[in-house]
């Protein structure tokens, strides 16, 4: 905790930057809500900005249906940051970066035998980000602190307009046991039976990305969990790609990560497309994680957003996972879904409803199927 509050008290000393304030606002558009921003004298902008994201969750595990009441949708966390941007004369820029979540009740937490799922307290693990990084457009960035390895969210490149609520991970809509076919509650969770295998993503970290070239960048960064009290070495390598070539956005990722504490070689990758007149849209993605037990999984989405309504775009998807060897040797773990998310652009907020079909065998048990249903809003500040 000492390290963290010495790296936060560096970043803050970095926005408390020594300069007169020329503006601060917060406004609404008709691009949504604007984040709080105060701009100085010595072209630094420091924004305020976050999110809340809360949903209503049930779980049928074949026998009984749950619900979990308000529960925060762990697939895009409630969370307040705080940025900082310097613009130097000489085409360097600073950046730093402070960001926690708070979700005491969360979507992937829940469980038949404790409902609640609750955790209500605050400690260095509720911190997303806590960095530093110097860029230019001819070096590239340097990154320092927790945040996001190279690797991180290799696994969901995602074009669909549905991952508030629809993606790779479909785990973080869960809903908590499977139930065997005799009726016995087994001690198998959703959050345990499925993963995306994304890289090693959020740690304290030094990371260097190279300057994008025909929509490619380069990743690599060294660090350690430091937030979890975890000295083993973590390293990756990652690499991106976006493009638009007039009527299809492209965008891609893939990435290697090695965790020697897990003595662990993880890869992940994803890939996605829209088509911008019709508003379709298919996105891939896999990963395979080579440790005590080899698991692997592959992902698929069709998705279409279009203008129905004046206040924002309407995206649907259909997806389809299938993983082998998650959560033990021998298991296999299915998942398909249908999302709706609507956009309202003049208060930056999404309403959202899912409904997610788990279907689990191992060489344990028999499982029933679990169905889970979700819908919520978010908006961002």
């Amino acid at each position: 905790m000492t390290s963290l509050s010495m790296k936060s008290r560096v970043l803050f000393a970095a926005l408390a930057t020594c300069a007169l304030p020329t503006t601060a606002a917060i406004a609404q558009d008709s691009q949504g809500i604007q984040p709080l921003e105060w701009n100085f004298r010595d072209h630094t902008a420091i924004q305020l900005y976050g999110q809340i994201n809360k949903g209503i969750l049930t779980f049928d595990d074949g026998d009984e249906s749950t619900s979990y009441g308000l529960v925060d949708n762990d697939n895009s966390s409630t969370r307040l940051g705080i940025t900082s941007t310097t613009n130097f004369d000489s085409g360097w820029e600073m950046f730093s970066n402070i960001e926690f979540e708070y979700q005491p009740h969360a979507s992937n937490t829940v469980n038949q035998l404790d409902k609640n799922g609750a955790d209500y307290g605050f400690d260095k693990t509720n911190f997303r980000k806590a960095e530093i990084a110097f860029s230019s457009e001819r070096v590239g960035k340097f990154w320092l602190g927790q945040g996001s390895m190279a690797s991180d969210g290799t696994a969901e490149t995602d074009l669909s307009g549905t991952g508030v609520i629809a993606y790779s991970s479909v785990s973080d809509i869960g809903g908590g046991l499977f139930r065997e076919d005799d009726g016995t509650l087994s001690n198998v969770t959703t959050s345990g039976a499925y993963s995306n295998l994304d890289g090693l993503g959020r740690k304290m970290r030094v990371r260097y990305d190279t300057p994008t070239f025909s929509g490619f960048t380069l990743k690599a960064s060294y660090g350690q969990d430091t937030l979890n009290d975890d000295d083993d070495s973590l390293y990756d390598i990652a690499a991106t790609y976006a493009a638009d070539y007039n009527t299809v956005e492209v965008a891609a990722s893939v990435g290697y990560a090695r965790d020697e504490g897990d003595d662990a070689d993880i890869l992940s990758a994803s890939f996605s497309t829209l088509h911008t007149p019709t508003g379709l849209s298919f996105t891939l993605a896999g990963g395979q994680n080579d440790a005590d037990v080899n698991a692997s999984y592959g992902y698929a989405k069709l998705g279409l957003e279009r203008e129905f309504f004046a206040v924002g775009s309407t995206a649907f998807s259909v997806d389809y996972y299938d993983g082998q060897d998650i959560s033990s040797d021998g298991a296999d773990s299915t998942s398909y879904a249908f999302a709706m998310v609507q956009n309202v652009d003049n208060w930056n907020s999404q309403w959202y409803v899912s409904m997610r079909q788990f279907e689990y065998d191992d060489d344990v048990s028999d499982y029933e199927d679990g169905l889970s249903t979700m819908a919520g809003l978010r908006i961002k500040f």
